[in-house]
Order: structure tokens, then C-alpha cells, then sequence
């Protein structure tokens, strides 16, 4: 605010008195009034600039870090949980047992008579794709409808018709990769589409994670990196510093 002073008698004079304070923050110069900002969410973006930037790449690392996280974990398991056929038929699991655990079943691929129809109901061999991935499923014949092996990449060897052994990841049908696709493509196969059916995906083991512990190492170590770089750096401006 501005005060105007009278100063009789002699002379008229109009005496400008400037009141307003100027904000001095500690190690700074005075701040002019002509530079102060309103309160506002506006103003605090722009004040805390860097802040924000720091933030966005420590959410962006440290999701990273997240999801490979559970990847990790799951390279490190052992010897797998064995599911047998009794338990699967009955509609049960082994105690203690989650989605996302390594387990093992040990029974014969239910091809159908013409295994080379991938797809088709003939075959018995579901399909499913989405862009460069390719996911088939078929059933066992000791478990009926009750059960589905799923194999990435490449499809089964219908020429291995005898009793195999299969480990994997536990899923169930809901769950699986492409919910959309892979229900169309066990629908055209004729294979269950019940999303609590279990389900084996043998691209999935710990061994296979293990391979790839070097780059899920980089990944959980940028995460860390960046909060405390965060907790360093706090909203000191990037250039110049």
C-alpha cells in the first residue's frame, strides 16, 4: 500500500511512501515486489519445477522397480509345488498354495484327432495372438475340462503323446495373458472357457527369470538410485548445479 503525507505549512508536498515489505529469503537478495507472485497452485508448480521433474522420473524408475519385482521374487523359488491330478479333478489346490507360485503336474496332452489344425476344434489345440506373441493351450487327458497347459512361442509336439511332466507358473483362465484372445481362441478350439480353470504356463519358470537377473538388477537399482537422488537433490534447479 501506498501512504500519502501532508507537510504543512510553507510548502505542499506530496511525500510517496512505499510500505509494502520486501521478502528476503535466507542467502537471497531482497525479492522486489515487482517479482512477487500471488499465491496459487500456478505459482507453486513454477516454483517447485525441478521438484516435479525429480518426481516424475522417481515414479517413473520405481515402477520399473515394482513390477520386476514379483518377477524377481519368482526366480528365486525352488522346487516346484506338485498338483496332482486328484486334487485338480476335485476342484482343489494344495494348502497355502497362490496364483503365481511354481508348481508341477505330471500328465498326457489331450490332442485331438488332427493336431496339426492348430486351432480348430480337431485339433484340441487352442490358439491365441497378440502382435510378435504367440500362446497355445490344450487340456490333459487325466484332467478333462478341469485343467489347460499353456505353451508360448512355439506349438506343442503333438508327436509326445505319452505322460510328460509340466511346470510352470499357476494361472487360471481369468487371469491368463489376453483375456479377449484367449477366450476366443479356446471357444474355437472347443477347449473350457471358465475363468477359475486352472492353468500351467510353462513359459514361465524360475529358470528361465534367473537368465535375466542382470537387467532386472539394473532395472530395481535405477529405482533406488532415483529416490535418493530425490532425497539429494530435493528442488535445486538442474543447470548449474
Amino acid at each position: 500500500m501506498k501512504v500519502h503525507l501532508y507537510c504543512p505549512p510553507h510548502s505542499v508536498k506530496l511525500l510517496t511512501m512505499d510500505t509494502r515489505n520486501q521478502r528476503k529469503i535466507l542467502g537471497h537478495e531482497p525479492e522486489s515486489y515487482d517479482h512477487y507472485e500471488e499465491p496459487g497452485l500456478g505459482a507453486w508448480i513454477r516454483r517447485n519445477s525441478s521438484l516435479l521433474a525429480r518426481l516424475f522420473m522417481v515414479m517413473v524408475f520405481t515402477f520399473g522397480a515394482t513390477t520386476t519385482a514379483a518377477n524377481f521374487s519368482y526366480g528365486l523359488e525352488g522346487e516346484p509345488i506338485v498338483l496332482s491330478v486328484e486334487q485338480i479333478n476335485n476342484g482343489e489346490l494344495p494348502a497355502g498354495i497362490e496364483l503365481g507360485d511354481y508348481v508341477e503336474i505330471t500328465g498326457t496332452p489331450d490332442f485331438g484327432p488332427d493336431p496339426d489344425q492348430v486351432g480348430t476344434p480337431e485339433s484340441g489345440i487352442g490358439f491365441s495372438q497378440r502382435y510378435s506373441a504367440f500362446y497355445f493351450y490344450f487340456g490333459l487327458e487325466e484332467t478333462g475340462d478341469n485343467f489347460i497347459v499353456q505353451i508360448a512361442q512355439t506349438p506343442p509336439d503333438t508327436t509326445e503323446t505319452g505322460e510328460q511332466v509340466w511346470r510352470g507358473k499357476l494361472a487360471t483362465v481369468g487371469t491368463a495373458i489376453f483375456h479377449d484372445t484367449t477366450q476366443a481362441g479356446l471357444e474355437t478350439a472347443g477347449l473350457p472357457q471358465d475363468e477359475s480353470i486352472p492353468v500351467i504356463e510353462t513359459g514361465d519358470t524360475p529358470e528361465y527369470y534367473r537368465q535375466i537377473f542382470p537387467a532386472y538388477s539394473a532395472i530395481i537399482g535405477l529405482g533406488i538410485v532415483s529416490v535418493a537422488w530425490l532425497a539429494w537433490k530435493k528442488n535445486k534447479p538442474f543447470i548449474g548445479l
